[in-house]
């Protein structure tokens, strides 16, 4: 009997714990009972192909906002607030597929008071979310998404998938004016540089066909010629064609907003005739670059070869005329040499 006493208390919890999830059941439906879809953007990913403008939109704190802008103009995507400097072409044509590439792996929360937790409140209500917009051309959204918080789980840390852009991730995701949240999983980035989506390609030809840098450094004319393939005339020419091969700008701006009057000029000759031309001003901190190209005469060289050339050469001069580009101070071994850093000294 004593046995059976103290069981009772734990019987009434027991029935009234089953009772309370069954009316719940029955009254409210869970957060997480909707089927995901194959493809979160499945209206989008239908119609990717007519976008022409991308958005993103970053939460700044109490600052509000900040965002980039890309349209397509001419066949080219392009950075309206640079001026429409030329965007990487293929970073934004990975990031539209990408969007349409979107797997809904799991239901989240309906509740909008939840969305917080999730960082999928909008940015403009000091919410954490990012914001993918991608209209047409007769400026109709194709998709609006809201990017919130990332998974954080350990199977997600041991992910290692190679790719152009960003890493295979899981994280929350809604279409705005939709309070439907989903865990996704997909590759975007949230970069918001907006050097980050410049096109970052030098003017450079075929390096197996340059033979000459020629350098002019407070009026010391020195040159960097290619004896052999493999030899240069100064013990430091390996690495400085490495090193020139791997050179990227990190911003742009109109080039009549530099003083390039004491710039010092760095000439790339090719053997077929193309001669690109830097001229490179250093100041405290950064160095920029204008560029432009011509074409020296070739002795023997067909008519139709030197017109390649000549395209070339105009194909340089139509995509950075006008333009400076900037490089960090640390460059200066590069765009600014010495002869003595040239000869390996």
């Amino acid at each position: 009997m004593d046995v059976l006493r103290m069981m009772r208390p734990l019987l009434a919890i027991t029935a009234a714990s089953v009772g309370l999830a069954v009316f719940a059941g029955l009254t409210d439906r869970k957060v997480n009972d909707v089927k995901p879809p194959a493809v979160l953007l499945a209206d989008y990913a239908e119609s990717f192909d007519q976008a022409t403008q991308l958005e993103m939109t970053f939460a700044a704190g109490i600052s509000g906002t900040r965002g980039i802008r890309i349209e397509l103009q001419d066949g080219q995507w392009v950075l309206p607030e640079r001026g429409n400097y030329r965007a990487n072409q293929e970073l934004v044509t990975e990031t539209l597929l990408a969007l349409a590439d979107l797997k809904a792996l799991e239901a989240r929360t309906q509740k909008p008071e939840w969305h917080r937790a999730l960082g999928l409140v909008v940015p403009e209500d000091l919410g954490r979310a990012m914001r993918f917009k991608v209209r047409a051309q007769d400026d109709t959204v194709l998709t609006s998404l809201l990017l919130g918080n990332e998974q954080e789980s350990e199977a997600e840390a041991k992910q290692d998938v190679k790719t152009y852009g960003p890493e295979l991730r899981q994280f929350y995701a809604r279409q705005e004016g939709d309070d439907q949240a989903w865990l996704a999983r997909g590759r975007l980035p949230r970069n918001p540089n907006v050097a980050a989506w410049l096109d970052r390609d030098l003017a450079r030809h075929e390096l197996a066909d340059l033979k000459s840098v020629s350098f002019n450094k407070g009026g010391q004319k020195f040159k960097l010629l290619r004896v052999t393939p493999t030899d240069w005339s100064m013990g430091g020419g390996d690495k400085w064609v490495s090193d020139f091969k791997a050179l990227q700008p990190d911003e742009v701006t109109q080039a009549e907003a530099i003083d390039f009057a004491t710039a010092q000029p760095m000439v790339l000759r090719y053997t077929n005739g193309l001669v690109i031309r830097y001229e490179n001003v250093g100041a405290a901190t950064v160095i920029w670059s204008r560029i432009s190209a011509s074409v020296a005469r070739v002795s023997g060289q067909s008519k139709t070869a030197r017109g390649e050339v000549r395209s070339l050469a105009a194909d340089i001069n139509a995509r950075y005329k006008g333009w400076a580009l900037r490089f960090s101070a640390d460059r200066a071994p590069i765009l600014l040499p010495s002869q003595a850093m040239l000869e390996g000294r």
